[in-house]
């Protein structure tokens, strides 16, 4: 699977090349960087890497500043998503995921051992989070601990609380602010997290 899952990857990276700088990191990310007018700050927009297609076709066509596109290659990972915030030097973050809505807080569960696998409960249930062992399609192997503390950042014209985005608080423990939005919601986030940034154009 880390094979044919690389091979997928180094496919993805030669797509994104033709429109991007990009690269694929140890954990198997793409950061794919696309450049704006000058001024603005760095956004990182973290996806799945199955969404490429639906966040590219979405992306703010005048921007200025970057943003950088990291396409998660785990299942949904923290330290993936730790390593790109530090590779991006971005100064604010959007999780995209599956969910709808436009959102300025989120996390806060853990996902524990149940009868019929695992389960996700909230981060103060009595019982312990799940630690797994993950191999990165780079053959990198890592520790996951399935607890995600709740992330809140200042709200913006159009957000609401309650995603269930789970990296967010990486991304504020590092002095960043960050948002999540659905896929189909993207166009939504843009021009708030955009002003925010000084990056509207």
């Amino acid at each position: 699977m880390p094979g044919s899952l690389l091979d997928a990857i180094t496919a993805d990276l030669e797509v994104f090349s033709r429109y991007a700088r990009a690269q694929v990191d140890a954990y198997g990310t793409v950061l794919a960087t696309f450049e704006g007018d000058h001024g603005g700050g760095t956004l990182l927009v973290w996806a799945p890497r199955e969404a490429a297609a639906a966040v590219l076709g979405r992306l703010p066509e005048k921007f200025r500043g970057r943003i950088v596109l990291g396409l998660d290659a785990s299942d949904g990972d923290l330290l993936p998503f730790e390593h790109a915030l530090a590779a991006s030097g971005a100064q604010a973050a959007l999780l995209a995921s599956g969910e709808r809505g436009f959102f300025h807080t989120g996390g806060g569960w853990k996902e524990v051992r149940g009868d019929a696998g695992p389960e996700r409960v909230p981060l103060d249930h009595p019982a312990p989070a799940l630690e797994l062992e993950r191999l990165a399609p780079t053959g990198l192997r890592y520790r996951e601990r399935r607890a995600y503390p709740c992330w809140t950042s200042p709200s913006l014209n159009g957000s609401a609380p309650g995603s269930e985005a789970a990296q967010g608080a990486a991304a504020r423990r590092r002095g960043l602010s960050v948002y999540a939005a659905g896929l189909l919601d993207l166009s939504q986030a843009w021009t708030p997290l955009l002003e925010r940034l000084g990056a509207l154009r």
